[in-house]
């Protein structure tokens, strides 16, 4: 962005930004926010798009599943539920990664719902997931410009946990996955908020409990 701190103070809350997430913001995750922001200004303004109907946000150098179209148009015709449905994920090697699984996993395939390809379900608690690809409805896109109509945003553009816990919009997640980031293109943001690579046995760890999570979190909904 070519604004200075002093422009951006006025347009997102800075200091609210370290305050919740113990760091300072980059200017590139400002400009994220905020162009996400607009289009969902974009979404509510627009009166050909009903209230519980979603709308596909994707980022410039997404890459679709070759299914995707098809995948699209089947899950579209179920009952989602959710406000918002992350069809992709940043930073991730492919559509179907076994990291997927270990890092974010959902419940047991066959509690999960089908449609096309995919299923779909709540993960085991929402996480930073990127903005590479979602549907998001129009209501839920109401609430988001309805936050910075009181305040300034302070948020990133993918903080889903947030949403949840805050502003009550909840999501679930496809799988496998039908939009990554295109693999030779290097993201703005890649360089600043990094791919935090930890340890696979930490990972392997952690993995029993997280399940065991995602399965009552289903469950439960």
């Amino acid at each position: 962005m070519q604004k200075d701190w002093n422009e951006l103070a006025a347009i997102f809350n800075i200091e609210q930004f370290k305050a919740h997430y113990g760091r300072n913001v980059t200017k590139g995750e400002i400009g994220c926010t905020l162009s996400h922001l607009s289009v969902y200004q974009k979404i509510i303004e627009d009166n050909d798009i009903a209230e519980n109907s979603y709308t596909l946000v994707c980022e410039d150098d997404a890459l679709f599943h070759p299914d995707f179209q098809k995948n699209l148009t089947a899950l579209l015709a179920e009952k989602l539920e959710s406000e918002i449905i992350l069809v992709g994920q940043s930073k991730i090697n492919n559509f179907n990664d076994t990291d997927l699984e270990i890092n974010y996993p959902t419940t047991f395939s066959f509690l999960c719902k089908k449609t096309g390809n995919v299923n779909y379900a709540f993960p085991y608690k929402s996480y930073f997931a990127g903005t590479v690809g979602y549907l998001i409805k129009k209501s839920a896109a109401r609430r988001f410009i309805q936050q910075i109509s009181q305040n300034e945003p302070f948020w990133l553009a993918d903080d889903f946990l947030l949403f949840e816990q805050d502003f009550n919009i909840r999501n679930k997640v496809v799988r496998p996955l039908m939009v990554i980031e295109n693999p030779v293109l290097i993201s703005n943001l890649e360089s600043i908020r990094g791919s935090l690579s930890n340890n696979l046995f930490k990972k392997l760890m952690k993995y029993p409990f997280k399940k065991i999570f995602a399965i009552k979190k289903n469950l439960a909904n």
